[in-house]
């Protein structure tokens, strides 16, 4: 008989350890993981979108430059410096595509 009691004893604190961890799972872990992901989520879109027009101003001054124009072929250069030094900077990189592009 107290061989059983052990067991309900085992089984109750078995019981509250799992809701404990499911407590602290969906009270702290879960928000702050999915606070991360809308952060990641809401920088991600502008960077492509940075990207895309940075890679739209690029091509459009490759094809200037092989117009002959000097100007261009100096723009094209300043372009991809700028996007060099940018990196993954999303403001940067519209700022590059804003100052150097068609």
């Amino acid at each position: 008989m107290d061989f059983l009691g052990n067991i309900s004893l085992r089984l109750v604190g078995l019981l509250v350890t799992v809701g404990t961890l499911a407590a602290v799972y969906f009270f702290a872990i879960k928000p702050a993981t999915d606070t991360a992901n809308n952060a990641f989520h809401s920088i991600s879109g502008p960077l492509r979108q940075a990207e895309r027009q940075a890679a739209r101003a690029q091509r459009q001054l490759q094809h200037n430059a092989t117009g002959g124009s000097t100007s261009s072929k100096i723009s094209l250069n300043k372009l991809q410096k700028c996007i060099s030094g940018a990196g993954n900077e999303a403001k940067l990189l519209q700022r590059c595509a804003k100052r150097f592009g068609p």
